[in-house]
């Protein structure tokens, strides 16, 4: 068995030795144009040349075998749950980025620089001289091919992202710190596959693992994932082999308990090209299912996003999304808090967390000259009284364990419900390669009857040091 102790210091070696993955220059309503897994943009010939312009502006230049930049990033506070950049995703202070490519290997490498601890609450980890810091991205990655087997092998702190979805993942999103991590991806022609294992931050003094596993087929019109991923947690708990089996799902021998150490979720999605400008996607996610039970669908657990995305919809340089999700109370969670689907206290799958309904729609227009574009976002949000901090209880069962027949179980989201609504717009310019200054204005319901407005101002800049 590998102990986490003994997992810590490959990580910490790789983390200070090494250096990791940069994206924080991309924008996060235009990440699903492009395919993260050959970094080649999923436009097609008969899309503008307006939006692969826009997309490749903002993409760091890897060609040569090192690269070393620094990112700065700026934003003033917000109540936003609206996340429009990826830049939002970091506080405010300075990132460093180093990456060397050699052939079949990358090693790569960010560390987070601030002022103030508060901005690094993803990662905090120490604070010199009023200075705090922290490894962000940290990883070492192989890949290789054999005829038409393409495989690659990733060890360190990076994103783990899988999921369709515009607003948020329901699966693995990039909401929480990246994960320690070793990964392994395969694909043979249309067949796609994953399987990682995960570190996360210790709970109660429970060290947990996270493992997943997915399987994806992909052509030209049609790409359907179906994986799990099984929280395992104990004192001293150490990596354990089995959950990486691609072709068990530990869900089946977990259903209607989560007493056994382990919470296990399944997950299947779907993004169907209508033509290559119309896409409808859709999440399914399940974290326990009911057969035990007559009578009482409120004891399953899941999770369902819907939406499309319009290309050149109204105009040829448009971008215009609409999507909903709904998640219900004790999704991502079980009887024991350190199976909660969470990383350093962050929703490592939809943002949201649990118990809500979400109706989020998005429009960009690209522009010309210094107003480099234009934006819309709404949001609907009926939020109920539980949460991921909510302790998991059954209510539906008496103090002896035993079903209640005559339970009433009040609906999801839970009662009394609390209603938000988000009406954002703003301009994009371009001040000069690199660098961006984002002005919108923020406009929220969060209390009844009362309306707040709020001008937000996000800047950043990349700084390319060294390409050689």
């Amino acid at each position: 068995m590998i102990t986490k102790s003994t997992l810590y210091k490959y990580i910490f070696l790789i983390a200070h030795s090494c250096y990791g993955q940069f994206f924080y220059t991309e924008s996060n309503n235009y990440n699903v144009l492009k395919y993260s897994e050959n970094n080649s943009y999923g436009l097609g010939t008969n899309q503008p040349k307006a939006w692969n312009s826009y997309l490749e502006a903002k993409s760091v230049n890897y060609k040569r075998p090192h690269h070393f930049g620094l990112f700065i990033n700026y934003r003033n506070n917000s109540n936003s749950n609206i996340i429009q950049e990826k830049s939002d995703l970091i506080g405010n202070g300075l990132l460093t980025n180093y990456r060397f490519n050699y052939k079949k290997f990358e090693v790569t490498n960010s560390i987070f620089f601030t002022y103030d601890h508060n901005e690094a609450k993803r990662g905090f980890v120490r604070t010199i001289k009023n200075v705090t810091l922290y490894t962000n991205q940290a990883y070492f990655k192989y890949t290789n091919s054999l005829d038409s087997l393409n495989i690659s092998f990733k060890l360190g702190r990076d994103f783990l992202i899988e999921g369709y979805g515009n607003s948020a993942k329901l699966f693995f999103s990039d909401y929480s710190r990246p994960f320690d991590q070793v990964t392994i991806n395969a694909n043979y022609k249309k067949i796609y596959s994953k399987i990682s294992a995960i570190s996360l931050d210790d709970v109660n003094d429970y060290e947990r693992y996270l493992y997943m596993h997915s399987f994806s087929f992909r052509n030209k019109w049609i790409d359907f994932s179906i994986g799990e991923a099984i929280i395992s947690s104990n004192i001293n708990e150490s990596i354990d082999i089995k959950y990486l089996n691609p072709f068990n799902f530990w869900s089946w021998e977990n259903i209607g308990s989560t007493t056994n150490g382990l919470n296990a979720i399944l997950f299947s999605g779907m993004n169907f090209k209508i033509n290559p400008l119309l896409n409808l996607y859709c999440e399914i996610l399940v974290d326990d299912i009911n057969f035990h039970q007559k009578n009482a669908f409120y004891l399953n657990k899941y999770a369902y996003l819907v939406g499309f995305k319009f290309i050149s919809f109204p105009f040829k340089t448009s971008l215009f999304w609409i999507e909903g999700s709904n998640v219900l109370n004790q999704v991502y969670q079980s009887y024991d808090p350190s199976h909660t689907f969470t990383h350093r206290g962050y929703p490592i799958g939809h943002n949201l967390g649990n118990d809500f309904i979400n109706y989020r729609m998005h429009y960009s227009q690209i522009l010309k000259y210094k107003i480099n574009k234009f934006f819309i976002d709404y949001s609907y949000l009926i939020k109920g009284q539980n949460s991921l901090e909510t302790f998991f209880e059954n209510p539906w069962e008496n103090n002896k364990g035993e079903f209640d027949v005559n339970y009433k179980h009040p609906g999801f989201p839970t009662p009394p419900l609390n209603f938000f609504y988000e009406f954002n717009f703003g301009l994009e310019l371009r001040l000069k390669d690199y660098t961006y200054l984002i002005l919108s204005l923020e406009n929220n319901n969060y209390v009844k009857n009362n309306l707040s407005s709020k001008i937000r101002l996000r800047f950043w800049t990349y700084l390319n040091i060294k390409n050689e």
